[in-house]
């Protein structure tokens, strides 16, 4: 089509009816249908269901992503939320924090990889209105592979997150570690996280943290966090 000037369409502008002027540089300005749905989509009941429990999901992913996503997390952390809870309605099941058993926040940077040559250890237990929670490690992690240009140190974090399942709501309460230099003795840590008064379960993330200067540093790459526990208070 030769580039020009439509003798029917010159100097409108707009809809004619069901019709929409279209001015292309390469093709001139000539007329056609509206875009988007004539009819309105007819979703099938699988469809439909599939929908609800998309909306009804949201709820419960919201409460645990809302709580975790300025400690770290990836592009997908709120997908697999939402998957992990859409299956859980799927199977006529009412939604629990069981499946989210050793979750990394993020799939790329995670606690497990800074980990990777250090074992530990967890132990946690509820005591009146405080969570216990002992932290045991056989030596420091060896994060030589971070290749850091400055000299650099690590903290070890406990976050614990109160969720409200059915309303996206939560309570988060964190506690941190010291700073530790590479060279210090290995020992323990020890944390104790208030309960609130209402509650129905908690989850326990543990997170792992590159430091410079005393600081923890904001890199994804430096800091790795997951799924160390989980119980009802109840």
């Amino acid at each position: 089509m030769a580039k020009g000037s439509n003798f029917i369409t010159h100097k409108l502008r707009g809809k004619l009816g069901n019709l929409q002027l279209v001015k292309d540089p390469r093709y001139g300005e000539y007329m056609r249908s509206a875009r988007g749905t004539i009819k309105p989509a007819l979703l099938n009941d699988e469809c439909q269901a599939s929908s609800k429990r998309m909306v009804e999901a949201n709820a419960p992913a919201k409460a645990i992503y809302n709580a975790v996503r300025n400690e770290h997390k990836d592009y997908f952390l709120w997908n697999r939320l939402v998957s992990v809870f859409r299956r859980q309605l799927k199977a006529g099941r009412a939604f629990h924090i069981t499946d989210l058993k050793d979750l990394e926040c993020s799939e790329k940077f995670q606690l497990d990889s800074l980990m990777l040559y250090t074992s530990y250890n967890i132990q946690i237990a509820k005591k009146e209105k405080h969570l216990c929670i002992d932290l045991a490690m056989d030596k420091h992690p060896d994060w030589s592979y971070l290749d850091w240009k400055r000299p650099f140190q690590y903290r070890m974090s406990i976050i614990v997150v109160y969720p409200n399942l059915a309303t996206g709501h939560f309570i988060k309460e964190t506690a941190h570690g010291p700073i530790t230099a590479f060279t210090a003795p290995v020992e323990p840590l020890s944390f104790e996280i208030p309960v609130p008064e209402q509650g129905e379960r908690w989850l326990a993330f543990l997170l792992a943290n590159v430091c410079e200067g005393g600081n923890p540093s904001g890199l994804a790459r430096t800091k790795g966090m997951r799924v160390v526990g989980m119980g009802a208070l109840t």
